[in-house]
This record gives C-alpha cells, sequence and structure tokens, in this order.
C-alpha cells in the first residue's frame, strides 16, 4: 500500500542526486543516512524498492570526481593498510573456493572501504566531521528510541530486531550496533549546544540501553556491561553512577521476562561441556574449522564464507558437526576467510586506529581551542570496545559503523596534524601567506590550513 511515506521519500531522493553531484560531501551523508536510518523500511509500497544507495552512491562518486573541495588523501599509516586490505581480499576473492559467494561478498566489502577512503577527502574540518558523527549515531539512536519505548509500552513482550533491509537487521547485529553508539549519543550530547537536541540524544541514549537487552543478544549484553563499566569509570561522579545503576538493577530484574533473565543466565552456563547449548557448541566447532583453514592457507584463506560450504567442513573437521553455519566470530571469519596474513592485516588496522585515537585524546585533552579533538577521540575509541568484545561472538569482520570509526579516526589524526601546525611556535605567519582553500558548511566559510606549511 502506497503512502505518503513513499512520497516523501521519492522527494529527498530527488533532492539528494542533484546535491551529492554539486557536493559529494552532502552524498557522502546521504549514504549513511540511507545505512543508518534505513529510510526505505519505514514504508509500505514503492518506496521499499527504491534504489536509494545505487543512486546516492552513484552520484556521489560522480561528484567526487570532478569536485574541487576535497582535501589531499590523509598521510596515515591507516590509510596504507586499508589499501593493503582491499588488495589481500581481492586476491583471496580470486583464489577462493566458491567464486560465486566470495565475489558477492567482496562487492559489499569493498563499497563499504571505498566509501571510507572518499570520505576521507571530503571531511578534513571541524563541522563536517561533526555532521560525519551525527548523522549514523541519529539514524541508529532512532531505533534505539523507537524499540526502547516500544518494550516500555509492552513490558518486553518479545525479542526486538532490527529494520528490514539494513546491516543490523538480525538481533545480534542490532544489539552490537546500540550498544556501538551509546558512547556517541554521550559525547555527542556534551558538544550540542541546541538544548532541544542534547536532551534528545539523552533520551535516546537511555532508550537505547533498554532496547539493547531485549535484543536477547547475549554479545550485545557482554559488550553493555564492558561499555557500561567503562562510561562509569571515567565519569567525574563515577561512584553517584555506579551506585544508581546497581539500584536500577535490583529494581530493574525482578520486573524482566523470564525468558529474558534465561537468557542472561545463559551466558555462565557455556563454560561446560554438559550445560553447553546448541548454539555455543556448534560456534566451538565452526572456530576450530576455521583455525584449521588458516593454518592450511596461511596466505589468503579460503575466501569470504568460507564456512558456508559442506565439502570445507566435511574436509576440515569431519562428518561429526552439528550443523553447516557461519563462524560466528569476527575474529575467526578473518582467519578462515584469508588467512594468517589477512588476519594480521586487519588487526594492524585496528591497533593502527586506537594507536591514533589514543594520541590524539593525550595531546588535546583539556586544550581550549582543539579539545575536541581529545573528545571525539574518546568517544570513538569507546565505541569500538563493544565491537571488539561482541564481535567475538558474531560474525561482524566487516561491519560498516566499524570501518566508518576506523575513518573518523584517520580524520581526527589528520586534523589532529593541522592543529599541530597552526600552533607550532613560528609558523603562523607562514600559514597566513599560503594558499587555503575554504569548506563551506551551514553557509559559513571555514578556511583550513595545509597540513604542512
Amino acid at each position: 500500500m502506497t503512502g505518503i511515506r513513499d512520497y516523501a521519500l521519492l522527494v529527498i531522493l530527488i533532492g539528494l542526486v542533484p546535491a551529492a553531484l554539486k557536493r559529494p560531501w552532502v552524498g557522502i551523508l546521504g549514504w549513511f543516512w540511507i545505512a543508518y536510518m534505513v529510510p526505505h523500511s519505514l514504508t509500505w509500497g514503492f518506496g521499499r524498492n527504491l534504489p536509494l544507495a545505487a543512486m546516492v552512491g552513484g552520484a556521489t562518486l560522480v561528484g567526487f570526481v570532478f569536485t574541487k573541495d576535497k582535501r589531499p588523501l590523509p598521510r596515515s599509516g591507516t590509510v596504507l593498510l586499508i589499501i593493503l586490505f582491499v588488495m589481500q581480499i581481492t586476491v583471496s576473492s580470486l583464489l577462493a573456493y566458491d567464486p560465486a559467494l566470495a565475489w558477492a561478498k567482496w562487492n559489499t566489502v569493498v563499497k563499504i572501504l571505498l566509501m571510507t577512503l572518499i570520505t576521507l577527502y571530503l571531511f578534513q574540518s571541524r563541522d563536517r566531521l561533526r555532521y560525519l558523527y551525527l548523522v549514523p549515531t541519529l539514524g541508529l539512536g532512532f531505533y534505539g528510541l523507537k524499540t526502547g519505548v516500544w518494550v516500555l509500552r509492552t513490558a518486553g513482550g518479545a525479542m526486538i530486531w532490527g529494520p528490514d533491509r539494513s546491516f543490523f537487521a538480525d538481533n545480534n547485529t542490532f544489539g552490537l550496533a546500540l550498544t556501538m553508539i551509546l558512547p556517541l549519543l554521550l559525547g555527542l550530547a556534551r558538544e550540542e549546544p541546541r538544548r532541544w537536541l542534547k536532551r534528545l540524544m539523552q533520551v535516546m541514549f537511555v532508550c537505547t540501553v533498554v532496547s539493547i537487552l531485549f535484543t536477547y543478544s547475549r554479545g550485545a549484553f557482554l559488550a553493555l556491561i564492558v561499555i557500561g563499566g567503562i562510561l562509569i569509570w571515567r565519569s567525574p561522579w563515577r561512584l553517584r553512577f555506579g551506585v544508581t545503576v546497581l539500584v536500577l538493577a535490583l529494581v530493574a530484574v525482578p520486573l524482566l521476562p523470564n525468558k529474558l533473565r534465561d537468557r542472561i543466565h545463559s551466558i555462565s552456563d557455556q563454560e561446560s561441556a554438559e550445560t553447553r547449548d546448541n548454539s555455543a557448541a556448534g560456534r566451538l566447532e565452526a572456530w576450530s574449522t576455521a583455525w584449521k583453514i588458516a593454518v592450511a592457507h596461511p596466505f589468503f584463506g579460503e575466501g569470504f564464507k568460507a564456512l558456508w560450504s559442506t565439502d570445507l567442513w566435511n574436509t576440515y573437521y569431519g562428518n561429526t558437526y552439528l550443523a553447516v553455519r557461519d563462524v560466528h566470530s569476527l575474529y575467526f571469519e578473518v582467519l578462515s576467510e584469508h588467512g594468517l596474513q589477512g588476519f594480521m592485516i586487519y588487526i594492524a588496522i585496528l591497533l593502527s586506529t586506537l594507536g591514533t585515537l589514543r594520541r590524539v585524546r593525550k595531546r588535546w585533552a583539556g586544550s581550549p581551542d582543539h579539545g575536541y579533538l581529545a573528545r571525539y577521540a574518546d568517544m570513538t575509541e569507546l565505541a569500538i570496545y563493544p565491537y571488539l568484545v561482541a564481535g567475538a561472538f558474531l560474525g561482524v569482520a566487516y561491519f560498516d559503523l566499524y570501518f566508518l570509526l576506523v575513518g573518523t579516526s584517520i580524520l581526527l589524526g589528520a586534523l589532529s596534524a593541522d592543529a599541530e601546525a597552526a600552533t607550532a611556535p613560528g609558523t603562523s605567519g607562514v600559514l597566513a601567506k599560503l594558499p587555503r582553500r575554504t569548506f563551506i558548511t551551514g553557509g559559513v566559510a571555514h578556511p583550513t590550513r595545509p597540513r604542512h606549511a
């Protein structure tokens, strides 16, 4: 049934395409809005089948080729590692056990990495970087608010899922995505000058915590504990917050549905073979098979979706497994698909990202002019931790939100280098004489300085 939402979405699409052609940085924001807000899933007619991502993404790529409103790719080791990883997964796909499955997944992953690299050219300014954080956070926050209100209204009558046609549609990936935005909601709310938007993000934070619990995702629950503990510990009012959370937990636990309490208690049941359920036992089988594949093919693995093949299970595990299943761990996923070599590149990207964020956070903490860099680095680092925890039990090695955070960390490193150049003794006069390009955001011109004076 076609409704007003379908026509509204069509109007937005008609406006986004020329905007992306003229200003590709707006197209990038549109691309992320589609990915994280998933507006077509909120329609009921022709809007569900509109090629939103293809049209906006295509217009953005065309606009990017011709625009002069971009800066050079940041000089970062993480950028080189991403390019190396693209080469790695391409060779892995060429040598894959099942080329058809491998190339289909390669197409998706390369799109994610390509848009990440294009974003680096276009978002090297403070204002644009803030928009880059706001759009995905508010998109996911909308679903955290929506499902949180539904849980409170229905007293948690059923498991909640992400929007269909999204990369976080199932309950596990939905729980992970919601957990990752918790630090972003808090960090952006603290920086937000508009009172209504600040309050909205705070309400989103509370409702999102409720939603995470009712995804019934054990991985997301563990990630919530980790990120909640870190947020409380880093707060100047840690004792007050800790006591408040403890009291709320004591009040809320008796009110939780029995099904949810049993799901949470089942985490401890996986420690012994006698109490381990089929899901956990299957994961252990998949991890064992993935490791054997990585050892047998250390350079390029067996390609994307290697563990979807019955023949590979029979070869590397035998015929005693419970069922052919996905690997259910981002770490073993990369190992089986791209070998030990691909895994080392992947981990190098992670370590380089965390290293950049920590350097930026320590360098600009307390700075009156550039303190936002430290605050953004802090919330980005905290958003990655849930991914590392929950990802140990989920096949999310190429999660869109993770690579967005990798991209923002590179941008923070680039802006930190700009800040260093601007504050270095004796450079102000030199910088003033050099030509500067201008980013236009919200009708206000923000001149940017060359990274290397």
